[in-house]
């Protein structure tokens, strides 16, 4: 029985499936991932470890989420939380729960205190496993200011900013397309803070932001990819 108390969700309701009107037709022939033709500079991460380190009970038992000590991430780490978060594994799967044929999902890094890496703004590039500089202008003002939490980000080494490309999914899932989105952003969340946990460092998920300040950042025209959950990551 519909509780009256709280009307139903229109934009939910809009993203229903339901028989008679449910039209899916994705295949797999458009790309997962995008790439800059030119970036800045182009740089190899590490390659991402597969073995050794805690175990996936012992990472999802330590999860904290909260806050950093402070501190430097090294490139190493931070190349792992990535691999986790947005990375391919073979034959082009990712890492993460995917609800589609191909990724929806972009990744960014905001980089203030990495070892070998400088003070700037990254697209994290799966298939190469690389980092495409956008920009070197320091981002932790930019980022403060458009966080809806207010709460001291200095002691965190950097920021993923996990994006949607809705075009990928429009034409196969329609209306449902930021429905999924969102179910994969937080798949690509929850990989990268077990890689946190499991390198000892912490993660902490944002999800209340001004949308556009956050897309002006990495110079990202929201309406066609738009962000939708920040990782904090420190140590």
């Amino acid at each position: 029985m519909r509780d009256r108390r709280y009307p139903h969700d229109p934009a939910f309701e809009a993203t229903k499936y339901a028989r008679g009107r449910a039209s899916v037709t994705g295949d797999g022939t458009v790309a997962g991932y995008k790439v800059y033709a030119n970036p800045q500079e182009f740089i190899r991460l590490p390659h991402a470890r597969r073995t050794g380190g805690v175990g996936v009970w012992d990472a999802l038992a330590g999860l904290r989420g909260g806050l950093s000590e402070g501190g430097v991430v090294t490139q190493g780490e931070l190349a792992q939380v990535l691999w986790a978060t947005a990375g391919m594994i073979e034959a082009g799967g990712r890492t993460h729960a995917v609800p589609a044929p191909t990724s929806g999902l972009e990744a960014y890094v905001l980089a203030a205190r990495v070892r070998d890496l400088s003070t700037g703004s990254y697209h994290y590039e799966p298939r190469g496993h690389a980092l495409e500089q956008l920009s070197t202008d320091d981002p932790r003002p930019g980022l403060v200011s458009a966080l809806l939490d207010e709460s001291d980000l200095d002691p965190y080494a950097a920021a993923l900013v996990i994006t949607g490309v809705p075009a990928r999914w429009r034409t196969a899932f329609g209306p449902r397309t930021h429905r999924l989105l969102s179910l994969e952003a937080g798949a690509a969340a929850q990989t990268g803070a077990l890689a946190a946990e499991a390198l000892g460092l912490t993660s902490r998920l944002v999800a209340c932001f001004f949308d556009d300040e956050v897309a002006s950042l990495l110079r990202l025209d929201p309406s066609a990819e738009p962000a939708l959950a920040v990782v904090l990551l420190g140590r």
